[in-house]
């Protein structure tokens, strides 16, 4: 039978009488019910899983057949016969580990499994169904809404199909099987273009809290808040005495950060360079980026110079390794900036601990990806490699830059022999890495410029200005946790005073250390060492440092892109791994500089 039948049934007298007597003859009449409970799942399989649960509201019969099932046939085949993985072929992802005020909680901790029962699968058919309907309503401004769209959109990436070693056609660098996941979000986000519409700007985040847009930022045309012309992003006392955000403001901060994940996913794929309206939206897009990333101001010791935010998590919510060298009492909560300038102010204005622990969220500042940050990566990087021809690259070619790309496994070489069983992230291999970055000239000048329009304004990247673009290609391999400790001198050494709680402790993802050299076209060798851990958000973090003629010169920070072993590679920063005040790439006068890293 048809939904159409089923939804006729429900409006029918004898539909109604059946909500006293559901296995009753009405009037001689057969119904629906009067048939067997298997059979009526069978019809129930071939009818929309909107009509099914409209039908459940018929009859208290009806409800318990839906919502009560002995086992997980219905919601199964109902969530299989869309267009979804099999959700018993996923694998693990790393999963988040925060409890933050406001956050919207869902029924399942972490993918739906087989195993966890018919609720899994109606979990998953029913929040994606809601979210594919949230992402087409063009008047949808619901922070709480679209932080459920958003969440449900990773999680379907999270839960993609995963390559397997059977599917690497000739020469191991293209698969033949494609994720039905990844193929419906991809339609979702083209159709609805929910990404390219700003939602309410979020109010500023807990207080000490870098990288973070302000409440009074306006939203441009490309969908991203404004960067104003002089915006103070350190502590200040005018912003201790702010109101701390509401539960509300931190769900339409976080689904901003969800926003902004989903977007350096697609990575400009859905962008195309022969629309008018595409390439006008593309030059805003990259002028506002190019503002963010090379704003020096955005990268403190705080946040360890990286593409991360802080997060004030409640005691106990996240399960976090402190920062060797960092204490692990009671007092991180206060940040470097507190530390330094609260004595100045005096006591009259309380801490931001001391006000966090009043307002009930007090807990470890936590350190967690900026995805906002990450996305202005992806744009610089992705649309100075368009411009560049694939000959000229040579051996350098260039990433792929689709949902595909968020595969797990999907990276050249994750089956690899020399790759071992505990290298979850496919450390083992050949990268690729491609560097853009300005000349410190134009780094000083669009920061410290008293000249008309002064620092940080968007006209000073107008043509004809250009950065620079360096392919490095990289060797690495795994070695062991001992090997790492043992030359201290290689291991980045300048933290902040109260280095924020990052590193967790994930039994199931392991950090990993590993070593190797880098080569760029013109360049000597350079021995690079670093680790791959989890941070308490899910994400995986990448940290190595360069070292040339035994002297550490660089540090890099990244963030994994799509699940594990994704093509999709690693995008991140470096700077100076001293970061001096006379480094240029230091903190005060930081040549801030982007990166993009993907397996050959």
């Amino acid at each position: 039978m048809s939904s159409l039948a089923l939804q006729l049934l429900a409006d029918t007298p004898q539909g109604a009488a059946m909500s006293s007597t559901p296995l009753a003859m009405c009037a001689g009449v057969p119904t629906l019910h009067t048939l067997p409970a298997e059979v009526l799942e069978r019809v129930l399989i071939f009818s929309d899983p909107r009509d099914v649960s409209r039908y459940a509201q018929t009859c208290r019969f009806a409800r318990k057949l839906v919502y009560e099932p002995k086992d997980h046939f219905l919601w199964r085949e109902l969530y299989l016969g869309r267009p979804y993985d099999d959700l018993r072929k996923a694998i693990p992802a790393p999963q988040s580990r925060l409890d933050l005020p406001g956050r919207v909680r869902t029924d399942s901790d972490g993918p739906a499994t087989s195993t966890s029962g018919c609720s899994s699968w109606r979990f998953e058919l029913q929040r994606r169904t809601d979210a594919e309907a949230i992402a087409a309503s063009a008047d949808e401004r619901d922070p709480e809404q679209l932080y459920h769209a958003f969440e449900t959109f990773l999680a379907a990436v999270d839960t993609a199909l995963p390559v397997r070693e059977e599917d690497l056609k000739e020469g191991g660098k293209e698969f033949s099987s494609r994720s039905e996941n990844l193929r419906w979000l991809d339609r979702v986000l083209r159709r609805t273009k929910v990404l390219n519409l700003p939602i309410p700007p979020p109010p500023s985040s807990p207080v000490g809290t870098p990288n973070s847009p302000s409440s009074s930022t306006s939203i441009s045309s490309t969908g991203y808040p404004d960067t104003p012309p002089r915006r103070e992003l350190r502590v200040t006392k005018d912003r201790l005495t702010e109101a701390l955000p509401s539960a509300r403001d931190t769900v339409a901060a976080e689904a901003h950060q969800l926003r902004c994940r989903l977007r350096a996913y697609v990575s400009l794929a859905h962008e195309s360079s022969f629309s008018v309206e595409s390439r006008a939206r593309l030059v805003e897009l990259r002028k506002a980026s190019r503002c963010f990333v090379y704003d020096m101001r955005r990268y403190q010791p705080g946040t360890l110079w990286g593409p991360y935010r802080i997060v004030y998590a409640p005691s106990g919510a996240a399960n976090t390794e402190p920062h060797p060298g960092s204490s692990s009492g009671e007092d991180d909560s206060d940040s470097e900036q507190e530390q330094e300038e609260e004595p100045y102010w005096g006591s009259s204005v309380p801490s931001v601990k001391s006000r966090m622990r009043e307002a009930g969220v007090a807990g470890r500042r936590t350190l967690v990806v900026n995805w906002e940050h990450v996305d202005h990566i992806m744009n610089v990087v992705g649309l100075k490699l368009r411009e560049v021809a694939h000959t000229s690259l040579g051996f350098y070619k260039k990433p792929l830059f689709s949902l595909e790309a968020l595969r797990p496994y999907s990276a050249v070489g994750s089956f690899e022999p020399e790759r071992l069983p505990h290298d979850w992230a496919g450390v083992t291999g050949k990268w690729r890495r491609f560097v853009c970055f300005m000349d410190y000239r134009d780094l000083y000048m669009f920061n410290y410029s008293h000249l008309p329009p002064g620092p940080h304004h968007p006209s000073f990247f107008e043509d004809p200005f250009d950065e620079a673009l360096r392919p490095v290609e990289l060797h690495l391999s795994l070695i062991s946790e001992a090997e790492y400790f043992a030359d201290l001198s290689q291991i980045p050494h300048v933290l902040p005073r109260v280095p924020p709680a990052s590193d967790v402790g994930d039994p199931a993802f392991p950090t990993l250390y590993f070593e190797g050299h880098s080569r760029g076209p013109h360049s000597s060798v350079a021995t690079i060492r670093g680790k791959v851990s989890t941070l308490a958000d899910g994400a995986i973090r990448w940290q190595f440092v360069t070292t040339y003629d035994g002297r550490m010169q660089w540090s890099a920070e990244g963030v994994q892109l799509g699940h594990v072993c994704s093509a999709a590679g690693i995008a991140g920063i470096w700077t100076g791994a001293h970061h001096e005040r006379d480094d240029p790439a230091g903190k005060s006068s930081a040549q801030r500089s982007v990166a993009k890293q993907s397996k050959l």
